[in-house]
């Protein structure tokens, strides 16, 4: 079973609290509007809006991010202003829009002290749409290369564990998905084209749990080919490299010889 790495947005942690003082509450009266008074100051448009993002009304805060971005994208709560923006879509599952959010600041900005954040942000909104392992695994892929970049480009970020925790977890979820592939040409009887998926599978996911599964498999799919050398090949790295798994003590009792004879 896969684990999921448990990354999650932490406003006491993230450089967002470091880019401005405290923020002074506005004194309002009456309702909220759908955006900031139109003769506010950039620094009341962006109050207007994160307050209205602590108080969870997602929909206004983006209005009033979005309008102070548009107006003035170089003002100097824009960076703060683009990531609760970012978050403030991930946190109504608009993580598409999410993404392209905090890949934009990551990529523009990558000096600000929320850059590193908004990378980690582009791995939890690809991470949230992966779909199952039945599924087409594009943003499951898309999550290694978000978090990739955060440990190649940000190396002393304190968000490196959790990323890789991420891409541990997204990399398991493809193994299992070529497994099943493999898996699906084998039970159809089509050998050799099981035979390829279980090869890849074990040369580029060396590390995870399904390997042990797919190299019984492979070993079967090789005897039912009548490739015996390439099949003992496979049983002896089996054998070697996890001695104690349930597969290994398979083929040790000689379970899967019998199978393909």
């Amino acid at each position: 079973m896969i684990e999921l790495p448990a990354g999650r947005f932490r406003p006491e942690r993230t450089g967002v609290a470091r880019l401005l003082p405290v923020l002074v509450a506005l004194a309002s009266g009456g309702c909220s509007v759908a955006l900031p008074p139109p003769d506010a100051t950039p620094t009341l448009r962006y109050e207007w809006s994160r307050e209205r993002y602590e108080a969870e009304k997602y929909s206004d805060a983006i209005r009033g991010f979005r309008d102070l971005l548009f107006r003035e994208p170089l003002h100097a709560t824009a960076d703060s202003a683009r990531f609760l923006l970012a978050q403030a879509y991930l946190n109504t599952g608009q993580h598409l829009l999410a993404a392209n959010e905090f890949r934009m600041l990551a990529t523009s900005r990558p000096n600000s002290v929320v850059a590193d954040d908004a990378q980690f942000g582009m791995c939890r909104a690809y991470w949230q749409l992966a779909p199952s392992i039945a599924r087409d695994q594009e943003y499951t892929q898309r999550t290694i290369e978000s978090c990739t970049r955060l440990v190649e480009f940000f190396p002393r970020s304190d968000l490196q564990p959790e990323a890789r925790s991420m891409i541990e977890a997204a990399r398991q979820k493809l193994a299992a998905k070529q497994a099943r592939v493999g898996s699906w040409y084998f039970e159809r009887k089509l050998y050799e084209s099981s035979i390829i998926y279980f090869e890849s599978l074990i040369q580029e996911y060396p590390e995870t749990d399904v390997v042990p599964e797919a190299l019984y498999r492979l070993h079967e799919a090789y005897m039912r080919v009548g490739f015996r050398a390439e099949a003992d090949a496979v049983r002896q790295q089996l054998l070697t490299r996890f001695p104690d798994s349930p597969e290994a003590r398979n083929l040790g009792d000689g379970k899967a010889d019998a199978a393909g004879e």
